[in-house]
């Protein structure tokens, strides 16, 4: 009779610690959903910060899930911006400026690549013999960009420029940029505007030579890139887009304190599927954590000489300052 009383004890004494279980868990607050934020970029080495970022969790760990997608050129990102099928672009500086220029409303929020002169990460590529060196040779041949009217485009018309050429004697070619070694081995076009990590893989072969570097030539330590958001999405989203680029910044300074290692190497090959013993003889470039806007304002200028702006923009307003200064 004792051990029956005994269990009933033990019974309802379960009962009262489940139900207050129950009311613990009906009383909790459920973890929140993380935000998802789809991220168009390009398969180039200035955007593997950010695949970093995904995959050590930074972006996790401010509750984002980040789905990305991939376009030939940051050209091509800005209208799925603009038409809502992205949230945020990696884009070029050019492409970001002019569409800030027509109109559009596009704003900068995160620093994405940067030419620094020792460390060249973009040069014109070409086949060894004929680096068409001269005005008068560059005239009449075919240089590979990999859009028209984006910053590759830009500063391989300039580079012709700068070196007595004439712009409108040369025929641009859109070859993406996995494409361009290709190209210019099978004299689709005499030269190719090519970035790392292709530009390196390319120059492996002993065919092929660097013909010069319009960035160093043209205008060293430019902002090449960056990443965009709508001012919509960005005033209706604040914490998010703060967030993001918290979380982008950890993935650059993790980049940045590995560069070639085994774990930044992978990373490389990962996203671009190069193979890793034609990365391990790359040295890959620092990725900035600034804005530089003089250098944005030098790029302006350059795109109204060469035509494709009627009048200076307001940079100031093109790049979003509170994101930026946190």
């Amino acid at each position: 009779m004792k051990a029956q009383d005994d269990f009933a004890s033990r019974r309802q004494a379960l009962r009262f610690a489940l139900a207050g279980c129950g009311a613990l868990l009906a009383g909790a607050t459920p973890a929140a959903e993380p935000v998802k934020l789809r991220v168009n970029v390009q398969v180039i080495v200035d955007c593997v910060p950010l695949m970093v970022a995904i995959g050590q969790g930074y972006f996790a760990d401010e509750g984002l899930t980040v789905d990305t997608s991939v376009s030939s050129g940051g050209a091509v990102g800005i209208p799925g911006l603009v038409g809502g099928a992205f949230d945020i672009v990696h884009s070029n500086t050019v492409s970001g400026l002019l569409a800030f220029n027509q109109g559009l409303d596009v704003a900068l929020i995160a620093p994405g690549a940067k030419m620094l002169p020792q460390a060249p990460t973009t040069e014109m590529v070409g086949r060894k013999g004929e680096v068409f060196k001269t005005a008068a040779e560059l005239e009449g041949k075919s240089i590979g960009v990999n859009n028209r009217n984006s910053i590759v485009w830009l500063y391989a018309r300039a580079w012709v420029k700068a070196r007595g050429g004439d712009p409108a004697k040369v025929a641009f070619r859109e070859v993406p940029f996995p494409q361009m070694e290709d190209a210019v081995r099978r004299r689709n076009v005499d030269m190719a505007f090519m970035v790392e990590p292709f530009k390196s893989a390319a120059l492996r072969g002993a065919d092929l030579a660097v013909a010069g570097s319009p960035f160093n030539e043209v205008q060293p330590g430019a902002d090449a890139g960056g990443y965009l958001t709508s001012r919509k999405f960005a005033s209706q989203n604040p914490d998010t887009v703060r967030k993001f680029a918290k979380a982008l910044r950890r993935g650059v300074d993790w980049y940045d304190a590995h560069l070639q290692s085994k774990e930044a190497l992978q990373a490389v090959a990962d996203f671009t599927r190069l193979p890793l013993p034609v990365l391990e003889q790359i040295t890959l470039p620092p990725m900035p954590t600034q804005v530089e806007v003089a250098q944005i304002r030098k790029t302006a200028e350059l795109m109204r000489d060469n035509g494709m702006l009627d009048k200076l923009p307001d940079v100031d307003r093109y790049v979003d300052r509170e994101v930026l200064a946190d």
